[in-house]
């Protein structure tokens, strides 16, 4: 048999497994806090910014000549992440910096961002220290720089912003993660009210034996609280008590009768 149910019946699910659907959603922001602040390495981010100007070709017009140079960029980009100036970026840094990293981890945190139709593009340096960040993306620019000037065809490279220390990391967002925590937890919360629900086979009111399981309701007894029970109870003894004491006191005369006979 298809069972469907109301607004007025999820409503009163929900108040009932309340404190378990609360719990639930705390339980989650708790443990994205605890992933966020506690596991996850903060990571920083810094770019330094640059432009370069190829040599004009004759008989080309300026528009011509923007366009060469923003194609150009994916040859750069395929520049700084070479080995020519990956090897030289390792070298200074750990000349003048004391840094040791391999050619695949500076690989790995360099990245060259472009907007669309642009000349200009950023060198991004991603670290778990915004120093080293800062630091990565500023040598990383004069080395293209200095090599640019060698091996291509190119009339002048400009940095025009150098990298700066970043203030705040880049990851993980906290408040997304805790957002996303909340939004776990609470749907858990309900998931477990709901199933709970769907597992209590209990027989709540009248309804569900006359509607659910189709049978005559012979009768019904009263909600009662503990106290009441308890109170119930109580005097039931009470009134046995009084009863046998009230049997004994009728019994007596007869058999004080019966001793005078």
């Amino acid at each position: 048999m298809e069972e469907t149910i109301s607004l007025e019946e999820l409503w009163s699910i929900f108040k009932k497994r309340f404190a378990m659907i609360l719990v639930s959603t705390l339980l989650g922001i708790a443990v994205a806090g605890g992933v966020t602040f506690f596991l996850i390495t903060p990571m920083y981010s810094s770019a330094a910014e640059l432009i370069v100007q190829a040599k004009a070709e004759e008989n080309t017009n300026l528009q011509s000549d923007i366009s060469g140079n923003v194609m150009l960029i994916n040859t750069y980009k395929d520049m700084i992440n070479g080995v020519l100036v990956i090897k030289e970026v390792q070298a200074q840094l750990a000349e003048e910096k004391n840094y040791s990293y391999s050619v695949a981890q500076l690989k790995e945190a360099i990245s060259v961002e472009q907007s669309q139709n642009s000349q200009m593009f950023q060198i991004v340096a991603t670290s778990d220290n915004p120093v080293v960040a800062a630091d990565i993306a500023n040598t990383t620019a004069n080395v293209f720089k200095e090599k640019a000037g060698e091996v291509l065809d190119v009339t002048k490279v400009t940095v025009t912003s150098e990298a700066t220390i970043p203030s705040s990391p880049i990851s993980p967002n906290d408040k997304l993660n805790l957002a996303i925590g909340l939004v776990i937890g609470l749907m858990v919360g309900v998931g477990l009210a709901f199933l709970l629900e769907l597992l209590d086979k209990t027989v709540k009111d009248e309804e569900f034996v006359s509607e659910t399981l189709a049978l005559p309701v012979m009768g019904a007894i009263t909600e009662m609280s503990r106290k009441e029970l308890h109170e119930g109870f109580e005097v039931d003894l009470f009134k046995a008590s009084r009863g046998t004491e009230h049997s004994a006191e009728d019994d007596a005369p007869s058999r004080r009768t019966r001793k005078r006979v």
